[in-house]
């Protein structure tokens, strides 16, 4: 089971970034593919047998709205929740780093 919940949050993560590209239009990314580098031209790792989509991102950018549909014989199950991604919290540490790893130090004099 916690296979297939870190599953739902990678998957998530991977059309998260896309969402925003949208605007305010209504968001409903579909992910089917897992790939093994950020690039279409990568291989790809897993071909995802049940439905994720995206349905919408939190005003912070920290959650998102995920749905999950899959279907064993004649049943169909559907499982809408939201998934805390702290992407935008992690981006801006990360920026935070980098800007502070390029900032100019003093010389040093003797």
């Amino acid at each position: 089971m916690k296979r297939f919940v870190l599953l739902i949050i990678a998957l998530a993560a991977c059309g998260f970034s896309a969402a925003f590209a949208v605007g305010d239009q209504p968001i409903e990314i579909q992910v089917k593919t897992l790939y093994s580098a950020p690039s279409d031209s990568s291989n790809v790792v897993y071909q995802i047998p049940i439905d994720v989509k995206l349905l919408d991102v939190s005003e912070d950018g920290n959650w998102c709205k995920v749905k999950i549909s899959y279907r064993i014989g004649p049943l169909l199950y559907d499982y809408v929740g939201w998934s805390n991604l702290p992407l935008y919290d992690i981006l801006a540490e990360r920026q935070a780093q980098q800007v502070e790893a390029a900032a100019p130090t003093a010389p040093i004099l003797k």
